[in-house]
């Protein structure tokens, strides 16, 4: 059993001391400090008041509830996936009741905190509260970062090396960077065999879609990263080169058609042409707005079915929130602000 390290975890959240707990308890503190290193454990009459002390209940006490079936946390998340792309603040109530039931389950933790993260940018919330759904996303991915699970760890490792170079703080993004294995073997193709044996081709289909889309939606923000760092270096003809082969690369994968224009608006955006970038924010707009229907697609039509799949869908208005954020908080979009054309614009899309 686990109850030391229940009751050592649950006494620092709430804020006890060893001699708190000891007093409220009548007990030594020699006797807590036994029951937190495993080596004695509470008289059955102290259990339930320690968990009353501790504000959790019996089944968290003795961890009878520390892990969900891969099934159970994937219709949760679908669940989850849904109701943030309408109410954020709702979704993060259900996320942190969930976690709070399940503390140990370091697949929901992780699953959990990847969803939200991506509804919170997309989300039309003030600063100040994203910032403090931020910190609590992070705080959980800190937990899964060391999961026994060397998926869970590496995938928070990653996300949270991502999140500290989003919020340029390099110095952390490189600690986390540096614990990730140089090389991780992909065995994607190994894993749709066993599913099409196990579950049928079309289950196999349905895994394999949503990891094309994963891998090019990678790819795609890679050539956005190398148009920026072309711009950077003067290498105005390199860039505008990757900008036509992303185009064509939306085209060629069945993506959503705003990723054509955005190339074009980086470039517009470094070389400060504040009329082709309204031009470029105009058509992204636009673009936006309409939904993705990815089922047009042979490479995802089985996926559009998926929670995730259905994410996809369109963001519409919070995707023009997102973009106007930007535009209003980056270093580097400066020459854009208090343009009224601009401002006109983004007036239209979000009344």
């Amino acid at each position: 059993m686990r109850i030391g390290e229940q009751i050592k975890n649950h006494r620092k959240n709430v804020g006890f001391t060893q001699e708190q707990v000891a007093e409220y308890l009548g007990v030594s503190t020699p006797a807590v400090n036994k029951w937190e290193k495993g080596n004695t454990y509470p008289d059955i009459s102290l259990l339930p008041v320690l968990a009353r002390l501790l504000k959790i209940d019996m089944n968290e006490l003795f961890s009878f509830r520390e892990e969900l079936t891969q099934k159970e946390i994937g219709q949760f998340v679908n669940e989850l996936t849904e109701i943030s792309l309408e109410n954020f603040t709702e979704a993060f109530e259900r996320a942190v009741s969930k976690i709070q039931e399940y503390p140990h389950c370091d697949l929901l933790i992780y699953s959990i905190a990847a969803v939200l993260n991506g509804a919170l940018t997309l989300s039309d919330l003030e600063d100040e509260k994203k910032s403090e759904y931020n910190t609590a996303i992070i705080s959980w991915l800190e937990r899964t970062a060391d999961s026994q699970d060397e998926k869970v760890r590496t995938s928070s490792i990653f996300m949270l090396a991502a999140k500290y170079v989003q919020m340029e703080k390099y110095e952390e993004a490189s600690v986390f960077l540096n614990k990730i294995p140089d090389t991780v073997i992909d065995a994607t193709i190994m894993k749709t065999n066993v599913l099409a044996y196990q579950e049928g081709t079309d289950a196999a289909a349905l895994f394999l879609e949503g990891k094309l889309l994963q891998a090019v939606t990678n790819i795609q923000s890679y050539l956005y990263r190398l148009i920026e760092m072309e711009e950077e270096t003067g290498n105005h003809c390199k860039a505008e080169e990757i900008a036509e082969i992303t185009d064509h690369m939306v085209s060629l994968f069945g993506l959503w058609d705003y990723g054509k224009v955005v190339p074009y608006l980086l470039i517009a955006g470094y070389r400060k042409d504040a009329e082709k970038c309204i031009q470029r924010i105009k058509e992204v707009l636009e673009e936006a707005q309409k939904p993705w229907n990815m089922a047009e697609s042979p490479l995802y039509y089985r996926y559009t079915d998926s929670g995730q799949g259905k994410s996809f869908s369109g963001f519409g208005n919070s995707f023009v929130r997102a973009l106007a954020a930007e535009i209003e908080n980056k270093e580097g979009y400066e020459f854009l602000r208090g343009n009224k054309e601009l401002e006109a614009i983004f007036e239209e899309y979000l009344k």
